[in-house]
């Protein structure tokens, strides 16, 4: 003889909802049977948190409209929202925010709302959160916070969203992570030409106030770039005023002779003329990397080497700086920059110098107007 199972009202409602039976789940709100709106199941989620996962719009409508709680986290902390951001549920996440509903809740692991629709590169709920006052600096538990998630995710729209609603673009994470290093670290390690926004994300970040120097615990964002063969960012970094880097630094390593392998010779000139010490040695050194082959075979061999003419006017530019010592108004230009890096925080020194009670001609000579097209 079968037994009598009694399933109550709160349990069908939620087995209801997570098969999709929107007909089920209104004969059952109707009828008004079930207990409280409050149920949970072993995960300490709702009907409202399922809904949310699976995407039942309609059946998400019917269960806010029944007063079922918005802002009630499961065992993970996590809301509706984070769940509907954490599965794409842009419709949804989109109504329950215009709902009312807490956009700064944060869940076990440190995630808000915005950083978990970040992740998902839901450009729209990204907006409408931000309006909503969202916490833009809140941080993981590994100090991570929604403009690094941004630059991994690769989205320019919400990185420049992100920076004109007061994002700290010096942020670091407890893995020495600012956000100009991970934009480097995920142009690293992308598929070829799959990360392609790095150049435009680091302008933004400069523009922003991003420190220009800071180390992520192995290299300054200029050796990186100069790594990277980024002759734009490199370029970038010595215009606006970084720290100039020592041969003594790099264990004997020259980072002149790696500008000269890597990018552009205008890098070269403008870590020279920002103060960088040119030795004879290191001349030598960057000339054995000018291949003596023909032309041809240089383009297909050595890609990424400037082997034109340019780099030969480059190479004869330093030999001549080799052998004769810095002018005086290019020790102070040395100065000048070095003092006003330290007095901007090592951010731009641009804005610095238009504000030195000195001649036109003087401050443009300062700024290495010749480059201003890098700025």
């Amino acid at each position: 003889m079968p037994n009598n199972i009694q399933v109550d009202d709160d349990y069908l409602l939620l087995e209801s909802v997570k098969s999709g039976k929107e007909k089920q789940v209104r004969t059952i709100l109707s009828g008004g049977n079930y207990r409280n709106v409050d149920y949970i199941d072993g995960f300490g989620r709702t009907a409202l948190h399922w809904a949310s996962e699976y995407g039942y719009v309609n059946i998400v409508y019917l269960l806010v409209e029944n007063k079922w709680d918005y802002n009630a986290t499961d065992n993970k902390s996590q809301t509706p929202l984070h769940i509907a951001c954490n599965h794409y549920g842009s419709d949804i996440a989109s109504y329950l925010i215009t709902c009312g509903c807490d956009v700064n809740i944060l869940d076990n692991s440190g995630n808000s709302p915005l950083q978990r629709a970040i992740h998902t590169n839901l450009e729209g709920v990204v907006y409408l959160i931000c309006e909503r006052g969202a916490d833009i600096n809140s941080k993981t538990k590994n100090d991570w916070t929604a403009l690094h998630e941004a630059i991994r995710v690769g989205n320019e729209n919400i990185v420049r969203r992100l920076l004109k609603d007061g994002a700290d673009v010096n942020a670091i994470t407890q893995y020495k992570a600012t956000p100009f290093s991970t934009a480097i670290f995920y142009f690293r390690i992308s598929q070829r030409h799959a990360y392609n926004c790095l150049d435009s994300i680091a302008k933004m970040l400069v523009d922003n106030g991003s420190r220009l120097s800071q180390c992520d615990g192995q290299y300054s964002p200029l050796m990186s770039c100069i790594s990277l063969g980024n002759s734009f960012i490199a370029g970038l970094l010595l215009y606006h005023g970084c720290q100039i880097p020592t041969l003594d630094q790099f264990a004997g390593r020259s980072p002149l002779v790696d500008a000269f392998t890597r990018c552009d010779p205008n890098v070269v000139k403008l870590m020279v003329l920002s103060g960088y010490h040119l030795t004879i040695d290191e001349v030598e050194q960057c000339n054995r990397r000018i291949p003596t082959f023909s032309r041809s075979f240089r383009r297909l061999a050595f890609s990424g080497i400037d082997t034109s003419t340019n780099g030969l006017q480059m190479m004869a530019w330093l030999k001549e700086r080799s052998h004769n010592p810095a002018s005086l108004s290019d020790i102070c230009r040395f100065s000048i920059r070095q003092s006003l890096n330290k007095g901007s925080g090592d951010t731009s020194i641009l804005s610095n110098i238009r504000k030195l009670i000195l001649p036109t001609c003087l401050k443009e000579y300062i700024a290495l107007d010749e480059f201003s097209h890098l700025g």
